[in-house]
């Protein structure tokens, strides 16, 4: 097991430090979603991100993982706030995918694409993604990362974390009941009649 749970935060630090201290906390560099998605396909086109990329998709991280990766990284960055993230989200995946249609790697586009019998098997699969992406990582981190290497880092700390998934609740069948109407007429000030 993992000392690495020691390292976060605890629970309410972030009340006891001044407020604006965080890039997320601060006005984003980019507000137009257009210019946000210039810079990220700028740097789809550096071709160590793209190789790292590449790399991911190969050992199997499914492209909106990745995606949602380099999004929350500019989230984190201060770079664009969260609903550009949501919006971009799908452009910048449809984006991964025809690189990895060009370059010829074979992808998931989520988890959900693949056939996990059931959640201990999906849970066990991410843990595989994540033990691969680690040792393509490998275990030390660099003094100097690239952006591709970030990229992969920062979509493995995203696979090491518990995902619930939305089950369907069970449906039950509520028996109606059914009001007797009273015999007698009603008299008083509202009574209909």
């Amino acid at each position: 097991m993992s000392l690495s749970h020691l390292s976060h935060p605890i629970p309410g630090q972030s009340l006891t430090s001044e407020p604006g201290n965080a890039a997320w906390e601060k006005p984003s560099k980019f507000s137009d979603p257009m210019d946000v998605l210039e810079m990220y396909m700028e740097k789809l086109g550096n071709e160590e991100v793209v190789d790292d990329v590449m790399d991911m998709l190969d050992i199997g991280i499914p492209i909106n993982t990745v995606a949602g990766s380099m999004l929350g990284m500019g989230v984190m960055e201060g770079l664009h706030t969260v609903d550009v993230k949501l919006l971009l989200r799908p452009l910048v995946a449809a984006h991964i995918k025809s690189l990895a249609d060009v370059v010829g790697v074979d992808y998931k586009m989520t988890m959900a694409d693949y056939d996990d019998k059931d959640a201990k098997a999906a849970q066990k699969r991410k843990a595989k993604l994540a033990a691969k992406l680690a040792i393509q990582t490998g275990a030390v981190v660099p003094a100097k990362a690239d952006e591709g290497e970030e990229i992969m880092m920062e979509t493995q700390q995203q696979l090491e974390q518990p995902q619930e998934e939305a089950e369907a609740p069970e449906v039950q069948e509520v028996p109606e009941v059914q009001q007797e109407q009273p015999a007698e007429a009603s008299v008083g000030l509202m009574a209909k009649g």
